[in-house]
């Protein structure tokens, strides 16, 4: 079966998803995927929204230079992170449960239960494969926006 994918086009009132990986490639210019990541970046004017663990896994592969910049985004409101609170941490221990032959990692178990906290569908994501396997609910399959 083949995710759905969609293109979430300039002028979308919708809530993105963001995962490390379009965060990585935004400030890295020597990623492959650097110039599509700064496209849709300014070509989007949907919400973006994510976990503070995408923003620590981002900060990870960046140089520390650039940390501040990405922090800029979350304190500008171009990014919206969301925080689990203890119901949202339940979700998560039985989202680990029901993906555990998957060795999900946290920030996409996170992404997963905002999703279905927000009802948001469309995420932003180089994480193809994981994502193509993940349920929001356990049913809806996510829209993947495409970056190029």
């Amino acid at each position: 079966m083949t995710p759905s994918r969609v293109k979430v086009p300039a002028g979308t009132a919708a809530r993105v998803l963001v995962d490390t990986g379009v965060l990585v490639a935004l400030f890295d210019r020597l990623d492959k995927h650097h110039d599509a990541a700064c496209t849709w970046m300014a070509s989007t004017h949907a919400a973006l929204i994510t976990v503070p663990s995408v923003l620590c896994e981002t900060a990870l592969f960046l140089p520390p230079r650039l940390r501040a910049e990405l922090a800029g985004l979350a304190a500008r409101g171009v990014l919206q992170v969301h925080t689990p609170d203890a119901t949202g941490h339940a979700r998560m221990a039985t989202l680990f449960d029901e993906y555990r032959d998957c060795d999900p990692d946290w920030a996409d178990l996170e992404l997963v239960w905002l999703a279905e906290t927000t009802g948001a569908q469309h995420i932003a994501t180089l994480n193809v494969a994981d994502f193509s396997v993940y349920r929001i609910h356990g049913r809806k399959r996510f829209e993947l926006a495409l970056l190029g």
